[in-house]
């Protein structure tokens, strides 16, 4: 940003004509205004494409010392009335028309104005450098308080303060009108006998010139969306400025009070869409312009009668693979264009900023997966560095014209793999997913492979089907934050590997349900390497494979969640924590009856966790502890309170390499019920281990 100091305006000259009428004449000299300061084309020169590299440090305008010669844009012969003149120098002239207050006391110090005589052509000259005006007053002025000049009068009450009502409320961001209006300048002078001396004025206001961008938009040259811009609102904590325009190009003129280290709101608006920025540490000072250029967020609600809308972020193409016989799109609002099945794949060239919307054909496209054929319409883009963003209705696909109501899904499959491996898309945000009654596998793999997806929309359905969500983000390497998951009624398999390998995950979903159904939460976060908090499961009623590789590969978890299930079934956790490399405390394990497989591979590979949970069970079950901690390498603990462990493969290689790592001048402790006869090795007692009671007491094998 470039920022600008103001000269002061001299009044050079007064002088007395009657004794109710006084006039002084004022010469400008190489007074600056704004950030119309270079103004017109010099304005754009100056301004950043990003408000994150704008320094907003003052710029002293070149030749601070000559008269500048500007020209008036009235006619200063006759009585014509005019404006003030800016040039593209920035410096202003006298112009007929014009006017000042001068506010004074009379009486009781009770204060008042008056407002000069509009100047007349006879009343300019040196080529506008000099004025006389004319004040005429009706009351004699209290000559113990100092007169005070408010220029322009539009700027001046009829108490003699300045009206910054007028400057929070009146502005329209042409440079015209802030010049004749707004621009406000103030001194203080001095009763001389019947005359005025002269007086210096100084400029109270900092001016903006705006240059508004949409930040979802890449591209430079069409992501200004200033000229389409009908109103700006600029709140600084303490002032609000409003501007209401009319849509023009820019920049926008908008004078200010001055800031120190403020935070600065700004909306904006073109009627249809809504733009927001919050600035910070902005100050802003008096006398001084600036060029500023603002990146702005689209936040416009979305609605429901927005079709899905795929936008180009920049220059590309967006491609249908395997499209519906009938599905039909539009481009920026468009005629609709059906595309033919046989267009395999159909490939819709775009510019920054195109908007392509889809729609169905009546209701006759159910589902965009064929299960027979084993494959399904997937919308991708290509061309170098193109990128897009989804949002709107995805309804649109399936109800044409009645989508805004429509909230039920009546085929299986209705959306499977459609974005899948689309890499050029970065924004889902904006989908709105709306059905409340879904349909089996509707939603399956749906982003899986969007490596560059970096927000997810939301999933407001709470009864959910059997695989609805299965592998929905697999793979989306950049989304770092899962949306909510409200549900409570939970399906078989419903968010199976949802979130699998999404390994830039850092956050998980809260998950409420309390009752949980087959393979519901299987291999949900499998590969999401950057998880550190896993969510809380507070489900006790449990179910087959519920919770198996839940969490596999998760090698950035520290904790584990509480497991308050006292029942389990087969594979319930499974695997769970597998290879959690980074894992130290193990969760507490408070069943006494347990099922197939229940923790299998539990802990294979955490081989961070120095201490087992205690296993409370007395009887096991078909290679319910197989494998659970081999490859736990600093494992020094392990309390098995099992006294039948005759059920098949039960603990097959439970305890292989468990305590590799561990000092060997530190015990390994394996503590059991005496009575318990244990094998040596990987599938028993490991060797080197010391067996424990479980009152602590050494253990004394029996003597044969």
């Amino acid at each position: 940003m470039k920022k600008y100091v103001k000269p002061a305006m001299k009044v050079v000259e007064l002088r007395h004509r009657t004794n109710t009428v006084k006039t002084m004449n004022i010469s400008i000299k190489n007074y600056l205004t704004m950030a119309a300061l270079t103004l017109a084309g010099a304005i754009m020169a100056g301004c950043s494409s990003s408000d994150d590299g704008i320094a907003d440090t003052p710029k002293q305008p070149e030749n601070t010392g000559k008269v500048v010669t500007l020209k008036t844009t009235v006619n200063l012969d006759g009585d014509k009335a005019g404006t003030r003149a800016l040039t593209s120098d920035g410096v202003k002239t006298f112009a007929a028309g014009e006017t000042m207050a001068l506010a004074y006391t009379v009486g009781g110090l009770t204060g008042t104005k008056a407002v000069s005589l509009p100047l007349e052509g006879k009343d300019i000259a040196d080529d506008g450098k000099t004025a006389t005006f004319t004040f005429e007053l009706t009351e004699e002025p209290n000559k113990t308080s100092p007169p005070r000049y408010i220029y322009p009068a539009a700027m001046a009450k009829d108490d003699g303060t300045e009206n910054y009502e007028a400057l929070y409320t009146q502005q329209d961001g042409t440079l015209e009108t802030l010049a004749k209006k707004f621009d406000l300048a103030t001194g203080y002078g001095e009763w001389a006998d019947d005359n005025l001396t002269t007086v210096t004025l100084t400029n109270d206001l900092a001016i903006l010139a705006i240059n508004l961008k949409d930040a979802a938009i890449a591209d430079g040259n069409t992501s200004n969306i200033t000229s389409t811009i009908t109103g700006l609102t600029i709140s600084d904590g303490t002032y609000t400025y409003n501007v209401t325009r009319s849509a023009a190009a820019g920049p926008i003129y908008v004078a200010i009070r001055p800031t120190a280290g403020a935070t600065i709101k700004v909306t904006a608006t073109d009627g249809t869409n809504n733009y927001v920025k919050t600035l910070t540490g902005k100050t802003y000072e008096i006398n001084n312009g600036y060029n500023v250029s603002w990146l702005m967020t689209n936040a416009t609600p979305l609605s429901e009668t927005t079709p899905m809308t795929m936008e180009a972020l920049t220059d590309g193409n967006i491609v249908v693979n395997n499209p519906q016989e009938g599905m039909q799109y539009s481009v920026n609002g468009g005629a609709k264009i059906s595309i033919s099945s046989t267009e395999n794949p159909k490939t819709i060239t775009v510019e920054a900023g195109d908007r392509v919307q889809f729609y169905g054909m009546s209701t006759s496209i159910e589902s965009y997966f064929n299960v027979n054929k084993w494959k399904g319409t997937s919308i991708t883009g290509s061309g170098d560095g193109f990128k897009c963003k989804v949002y709107g209705n995805i309804m649109s696909l399936v109800d044409e014209t009645g989508f805004a109501d429509a909230t039920t899904l009546t085929s299986e499959n209705t959306f499977r793999w459609l974005f899948h491996g689309n890499d050029k898309l970065t924004d889902a945000s904006g989908l709105m997913l709306p059905a409340t009654t879904l349909a089996s596998s509707c939603y399956y793999g749906m982003f899986s492979d969007c490596t560059g997806l970096t927000a997810a929309p939301a999933l407001p359905a709470t009864e959910l089907t059997n695989y609805c969500y299965y592998e929905m983000f697999s793979g989306c390497s950049s989304l770092t934050t899962a949306p909510a998951l409200p549900a409570e009624t939970l399906a078989n398999s419903c968010y199976e590997s949802m979130f699998s390998d999404c390994t830039g995950l850092t956050t998980a979903p809260a998950l409420p349900a309390t009752e949980l159904a087959p393979h519901c939460y299987s291999g949900m976060f499998d590969g999401c390497e950057s998880l550190t908090a896993a969510p809380a499961l507070p489900a006790e009623w449990l179910d087959e494979r519920c919770y198996a590789h839940m969490f596999s590969g998760c090698s950035s978890l520290t904790t584990a969640p509480a497991l308050p299930a006292e029942t389990l079934y087969p594979s319930c956790y499974d695997s769970m924590f597998s290879d959690c490399t980074g894992l130290t405390a193990a969760p507490e394990l408070p069943a006494t009856t347990l099922a197939q497989y229940c923790y299998n591979g539990m802990f294979e590979g955490c081989y961070s966790l120095t201490a087992a949970p205690e296993l409370p069970a007395e009887t096991l079950e078909f290679n319910c502890y197989n494998g659970m901690f081999r490859g736990c390498t600093k494992l020094s603990a392990v309390t098995c309170l099992a006294k039948d462990i005759s059920a098949g493969d039960c603990t097959t290689d439970w305890l292989q390499d468990a305590g590799r790592e561990v000092d060997l001048m530190e015990e390994k402790t394996f503590t059991t019920p005496s009575t318990t006869g244990w094998s040596t090795g990987f599938s028993g007692i490991p060797d080197g281990w010391t067996r424990l009671n479980p009152d602590g007491s050494p253990y004394v094998a029996p003597t044969q």
